[in-house]
């Protein structure tokens, strides 16, 4: 009997104790909540959302990434965070600006949509010298350094460049996205090789497009520019122009290039 009265004593302590733990834990992880809606400078509206929904989780026992909040939200709440985060850093792009792409509005809105919230530790490699890049990334919080060796005329020095809210990573895909008469983009199995090492200084938060995600726009985007009947002339004056080059010669291909 005192046997059992000892180990259901220690039992309670240990569950009295561990809530007490999780307390203290929730409450960090409320602060570090809070802390990130108020970074992001929502509407009222999207901060009691935000809260309202984690909230639920947390009394229903679930684990929230507070540093990454984003993931588990509901994909309507999602899109409108991504928007709300991405939107006024896209448009204020060079690149964007140059292109005259600042005012195109559903284009932008269909980059954030498909945006892939990322957070990284301090230190921490994202992209190394000689790796195919396969995603263009903005960075939204923290500080990222770039890493350039030259090893051109027997040199071997290095460039580095701080990246910071609302500068990115990856220009090439980006250029492929803005540029659609590039023929790279329709085949996924060739990507650039970065020449640059994308590396956090601190805990950092960005916002990834993949590949895939930019050739689907890039389609939507001809369809809008061009219409299908144009779009559909287009892929055939391509294939036509693929077909040619690859295509065997024949004697008659000799006789007009000697007759020209």
């Amino acid at each position: 009997m005192y046997m059992q009265w000892t180990t259901s004593k220690s039992i309670k302590k240990w569950d009295k104790l561990r809530m007490k733990m999780k307390s203290s834990q929730r409450q960090k992880q409320h602060k570090s909540m809070i802390s990130w809606i108020y970074r992001k400078k929502f509407d009222g509206t999207t901060k009691s959302l935000i809260m309202e929904y984690i909230n639920q989780r947390y009394e229903e026992g679930e684990d929230v990434n507070v540093e990454n909040l984003i993931p588990d939200l509901p994909p309507d709440l999602q899109t409108k965070v991504k928007r709300h985060i991405c939107l006024p850093l896209l448009k204020d792009l060079k690149i964007i600006k140059e292109n005259g792409l600042a005012k195109r509005k559903h284009l932008l809105l269909k980059i954030c949509d498909s945006f892939q919230p990322k957070f990284y530790n301090e230190h921490c490699y994202i992209v190394k010298e000689g790796d195919p890049i396969d995603a263009v990334f903005l960075i939204t919080e923290g500080i990222v350094w770039t890493c350039t060796s030259n090893n051109s005329e027997g040199t071997n020095s290095q460039h580095a460049e701080r990246l910071v809210k609302g500068q990115y990573f990856g220009g090439k895909f980006l250029e492929w996205v803005l540029k659609p008469i590039s023929d790279d983009i329709r085949n996924l199995s060739i990507l650039p090789v970065s020449s640059k090492t994308l590396k956090t200084h601190t805990k950092a938060e960005a916002f990834a497009l993949m590949a895939h995600d930019f050739k689907q726009i890039l389609e939507s985007k001809f369809s809008l520019l061009l219409g299908p009947e144009k779009l559909q002339s287009k892929a055939a004056i391509r294939v036509q122009r693929i077909w040619r080059q690859r295509r065997p010669k024949t004697n008659d291909d000799q006789y007009r290039a000697a007759s020209t």
